[in-house]
C-alpha cells in the first residue's frame, strides 16, 4: 500500500504539459459506473442499478462486503438474536433500537465495509470469526437488506471458504419464503477490485475492467453530509493504490503545491467540487486536483462543467505534471521535479533516488548539450534542492533537469525566465 507522501516531493511546474479537455458520461439519473484510466482515458462502463452488494475480489484475505448507497441498498444487523434466530427474525422494532443497528461502509476508504463494521479485534471480523484450523471465516450474525428493488431480504453470510474464496450466503424474503443458498466466488479474479451481488435475483455479477486498468470512478455513491447523516451522490471516487489532494482558492495554473500531501481518501475528489442552484450545477471556484496515478505519474485535474441528471456528464481539464521512471518489477525507480517551473530565480529540485540507491548525479543541461551545473545527491527518500538560477549561470531559456542513480536516468525540462 502507498503512505502519503509529502507532495512538493513529486509535484512541478504547471506548464509541464498541455491540458487536454476530457467527459465522462453514466447517462440520465446516473445508472452506470465510469472507469476512467488518467493515461488512456475512458475505460469502460457497468451498470450500476444491477446489483445490491459488492464483494472485494483483489485480495484472498479480504472479507469486505460493501452496499450500493447510491441506489438505496441499506443494511441493518439484527441485534436481537445470533445466526440461530433465523426462522425468529421479523422487522418488529425495525428503525428503533430495539434489535436493530443499521450499518454503513466506510465513506473514505474501502475498508470497513458495512458488514465488518462492528469487527473488534482478530479472529473478530463483524459477520463472523476467524476459524484458526480451518481458515475459514465463519458467519455468527443476521442481517436485513433493503434491495435496489426496495424488497427487504434477510441475509446470513454463512462462510468464506479459503480453499475455494467462495462468499456462501442465505437468503430469503423477511417471512421465509423463497429461501435460498448461494455463492459468491472471486477464485481467479484477483485481477479484479469488485464482484458484484444481486440479493433479488441471487445471482453474481463480473462486469468490471481490470483493476490495474483505471485510476478513478465516476459514479452515484452513498455520501455522508453530517455525522450519522447519509444520502446518495454523483461524484468521482479513487481506485485502490490511487493518491490525490485537493487544492482550493487558488487558480489551477497558479498553485503552490509545496507542504501539500498525497493522501488515499478514496472521495478526495468527491461531489462538492459542484453544489446545485436552482435550475444548473454551479463549480467551485478555483479547485483542482492532484492525482497520483496507479504507475506513480502526477496529473492536475480540474472540472469546466457538470450535466446533471439529464446526461450524467462530468467535463473537465486534466494535464501530467510529474512523471515517475517505472522499472520492470513497476516499482518507482526515480522522479525529478521543479517547482515552480518556470523558474525566476529561486526554484526548487524535488528529487527521490531509486529504491536502495545511496546516491546520483544530478545536472543541469542546456538545449545545446552543455553541462551548465553538476552536483552530487546522497540519501533516501525525498529531497528538495534549493537553487538560485542567478548563482548557477542560468540565463533565460529552457534547460534539462537530468537525475541518474542507479542505473537509470530521469529527466524534465526547465524553464528560467
Amino acid at each position: 500500500m502507498k503512505l502519503p507522501v509529502l507532495f512538493a516531493a513529486v509535484a512541478f511546474g504547471l506548464t509541464a504539459s498541455a491540458q487536454t479537455a476530457d467527459s465522462v458520461i453514466i447517462g440520465p439519473a446516473y445508472p452506470n459506473k465510469g472507469f476512467y484510466s488518467l493515461s488512456t482515458g475512458n475505460v469502460g462502463q457497468m451498470p450500476n442499478t444491477e446489483w445490491d452488494l459488492q464483494f472485494a475480489a483483489h485480495s484472498t484475505m479480504s472479507s469486505t462486503l460493501r452496499l450500493n448507497g447510491g441506489f438505496n441498498v441499506r443494511a441493518w444487523e439484527y441485534t436481537a438474536g445470533d445466526s440461530s434466530q433465523w426462522a425468529q427474525l421479523d422487522t418488529a422494532g425495525m428503525g428503533t433500537s430495539n434489535g436493530w443497528l443499521p450499518i454503513y461502509d466506510a465513506m473514505n476508504s474501502f475498508d470497513p465495509g458495512a458488514f465488518e463494521m462492528t469487527a473488534t479485534a482478530f479472529p473478530n471480523y463483524g459477520w463472523g470469526t476467524y476459524n484458526q484450523i480451518s481458515h475459514d471465516i465463519v458467519g455468527t450474525k443476521l442481517f436485513v437488506v433493503q434491495t435496489t428493488s426496495g424488497s427487504y431480504k434477510k441475509l446470513f453470510i454463512k462462510a468464506l471458504r479459503a480453499g475455494t474464496q467462495e462468499l456462501e450466503l442465505r437468503l430469503a424474503n423477511l417471512n421465509g419464503s423463497n429461501e435460498i443458498n448461494f455463492s459468491a466466488s472471486r477464485a481467479g479474479l484477483i485481477a479484479k477490485s469488485w464482484i458484484y451481488i444481486d440479493l433479488d435475483n441471487a445471482s453474481v455479477l463480473d462486469p468490471e475492467p481490470p483493476g490495474a486498468s483505471y485510476d478513478l470512478t465516476f459514479e452515484k455513491y452513498l455520501g455522508l453530509a453530517s455525522p450519522g447523516v447519509y444520502y446518495p451522490v454523483t461524484g468521482v471516487r479513487l481506485n485502490r493504490n490511487v493518491q490525490a489532494v485537493r487544492v482550493s482558492g487558488t487558480h489551477v495554473d497558479d498553485v503552490d503545491v509545496a507542504g501539500l500531501t498525497l493522501g488515499q481518501d478514496i472521495v478526495a475528489i468527491g461531489h462538492d467540487w459542484k453544489t446545485f442552484a436552482g435550475s444548473t450545477f454551479v463549480l467551485a471556484d478555483s479547485m483542482s486536483f492532484f492525482i497520483e496515478d496507479q504507475q506513480g505519474d502526477i496529473w492536475q485535474m480540474w472540472f469546466t462543467g457538470f450535466v446533471g441528471s439529464s446526461a450524467g456528464k462530468f467535463v473537465f481539464n486534466k494535464r501530467k505534471v510529474g512523471t515517475a521512471s517505472i522499472d520492470s518489477e513497476g516499482e518507482i525507480t526515480s522522479v525529478v521535479a521543479v517547482q515552480p517551473n518556470p523558474v525566476n530565480n529561486i526554484g526548487h529540485w524535488l528529487i527521490r533516488l531509486p529504491q536502495g540507491a545511496t546516491e546520483g548525479r544530478l545536472s543541469v543541461i542546456s538545449m545545446h548539450g552543455q553541462v551548465m551545473h553538476e552536483e552530487r545527491v546522497a540519501g533516501a527518500g525525498w529531497q528538495d534542492i534549493v537553487f538560485s538560477a542567478e548563482k548557477l549561470g542560468l540565463k533565460s531559456g529552457m534547460y534539462f533537469i537530468q537525475l541518474q542513480a542507479a542505473g537509470t536516468i530521469q529527466t524534465q525540462r526547465m524553464l528560467v525566465r
